[in-house]
């Protein structure tokens, strides 16, 4: 029963590699959205003192630039994916 399952269903395994690539997207995305709300908070407080721009020189803002390189390159993993199913 399985194999027929499969067989009406010839793009499942693609199916699930977009799946889990968009749930492992949402999750790195996630993990972006708190490093960027750490920075922000960061850069408020440095703003009550004056030293806004400071911000960008803290582990802050290069925590949350990572994030977002990892963010990228979980949606551009995304996108292969749907782009095979697509094929």
């Amino acid at each position: 029963m399985k194999d027929a399952a499969m067989q009406s269903l010839p793009n499942a395994p693609q199916s699930a590699a977009v799946a889990s690539a968009e749930s492992d997207a949402l999750a790195i995305q996630a993990l972006e959205d708190r490093a960027e709300q750490r920075f922000v908070a960061l850069r408020a407080e440095l703003a009550t003192r004056g030293q806004a721009e400071e911000a960008t020189r803290s582990p802050e803002f290069r925590e949350w630039m990572a994030a977002r390189v990892q963010t990228d390159e979980a949606w551009g993993r995304w996108a292969m994916a749907m782009d095979a199913l697509q094929a």
